[in-house]
């Protein structure tokens, strides 16, 4: 393919921002994130002037990964429980897909479905080891694959020739010009997602070659290779790669901590369950 055609996806994603706009809810959760004077009350006002907005925070506020399964009732509980940080990403995240709701198709709610278990896998991975952020990892693992639903909503046609084999990003450059990776990482550039989020997107693949934010790229990696064999479904994409031995080394991700990630995902069904519902 082309580098005319590669620009093909860059012009559509420019297209989505401005055909689209961004939604007005989530251009203010994405002022707030960015501001470093923004308070948990402002996050709040905004999320509890959308009530679909407000029940999804509740909901992802009581994913078992985050400890509160069933306790929190409310969204000022929700912010009082799980902190200003926390709310913030769960905000962002769902921000994002109302811009690609998953209701009318099937296709794109499996695509969200995977992202929010490569997302709770991730937080695992992270809460496991200590050396990130859980609710950092959720975020970026729930968007991780945000280029494939966007080659799905340019072409489905070609979308559905891809397939999710090991050859799959060769297939993705052949018959759209780049990867889903780098469609995202547009994306995520364009709106304004913060940049350690976009480094995640863009090299969830190969996290060797981010320049940084590497630490959030190899979990949200690991999380996605994780997906496929602890949780096999058709439309995995996690290819298993010699990076991925190297993050296990380098992270110190063994059998014991591997068996403490695989007890963590005892509550994924569930929520996923009252996530989609």
């Amino acid at each position: 393919m082309s580098v005319a055609e590669g620009r093909e996806i860059r012009d559509y994603v420019k297209g989505i921002y401005r055909s689209r706009t961004i939604p007005t809810l989530l251009g203010k959760i994405l002022e707030v994130v960015r501001d470093d004077d923004s308070s948990p009350q402002d996050l709040f006002h905004l999320i509890s002037h959308d009530q679909v907005l407000a029940e999804r925070v509740i909901r992802v506020a009581n994913s078992a990964i985050f400890g509160h399964s069933g306790k929190v009732k409310g969204l000022q509980h929700a912010v009082m429980f799980l902190g200003y940080e926390r709310i913030r990403a769960i905000a962002l995240a769902m921000g994002v897909m109302e811009v690609f709701p998953g209701k009318n198709s099937f296709d794109v709610q499996n695509l969200w479905i995977h992202g929010y278990e490569v997302a709770y896998i991730s937080a695992a991975v992270s809460d496991t080891i200590c050396m990130a952020t859980p609710d950092e990892a959720f975020l970026a693992g729930l968007l991780h694959d945000i280029g494939r639903v966007i080659f799905f909503e340019k072409d489905r046609e070609r979308y559905y020739r891809i397939g999710t084999e090991d050859d799959m990003l060769a297939k993705e450059v052949e018959l759209f010009g780049c990867t889903h990776a780098e469609a995202g990482g547009w994306y995520a550039e364009s709106v304004g997602i913060p940049e350690e989020l976009v480094h995640a997107i863009r090299h969830h693949h190969d996290p060797s070659s981010s320049k940084a934010s590497r630490l959030l790229v190899s979990i949200v990696s690991i999380g996605e290779v994780f997906s496929r064999t602890l949780r096999p479904r058709a439309i995995d994409d996690g290819i298993w790669t010699p990076e991925h031995d190297a993050i296990l080394l380098e992270l110190s991700i063994g059998e014991e901590t591997k068996h403490t990630i695989r007890h963590k995902l005892q509550g994924l069904e569930y929520d996923i369950k009252g996530f989609f519902q």
